[in-house]
């Protein structure tokens, strides 16, 4: 199995921005897990998920206008679980639309977020790399 850099889980009602992430995140060189690029039509998908969130190296919990969707919660668990036990990093991002306090799960809200509620920008997404990787980009604004 491959080695990705970071899982993206996302509610499929934030498809659009979820993409525009996912295509700027590997524009800046990461190897990005999305479902609609690496799920093949007819396999069961729970089954991949759970063999991903073993290896993948980062998570990104992207949570829109409607919060967190039915499979993104147990996703959400599984992965958090892992990725507490190994000390990976699990990034919070609030997207455009998201409601002032998102539906996070507990031990998650209080990780420092990439806020992307005003828009995705070029600095967030400089910052949610930089929460990915733990590697700043250079010449990328430090806030």
């Amino acid at each position: 199995m491959e080695v990705y850099d970071v899982f993206l889980s996302h509610n499929g009602q934030d498809r659009p921005a979820v993409r525009q992430i996912a295509k700027s995140l590997q524009d800046r060189g990461l190897y990005v897990w999305l479902d609609e690029w690496e799920l093949a039509a007819g396999r069961p998908f729970q089954e991949i998920i759970e063999e991903l969130i073993a290896t993948v190296l980062s998570a990104a919990a992207l949570v829109g206008a409607d919060g967190l969707g039915p499979w993104e919660i147990p996703e959400m668990r599984v992965c958090l679980s892992r990725m507490v036990q190994c000390r990976l990093p699990v990034v919070p991002v609030p997207l455009p639309g998201c409601p002032n306090t998102p539906e996070l799960p507990s031990f998650r809200a209080g990780s420092t977020w990439v806020d992307l509620r005003g828009g995705i920008t070029e600095d967030g997404l400089d910052r949610l790399h930089w929460g990915i990787t733990g590697n700043r980009l250079p010449g990328s604004s430090p806030m």
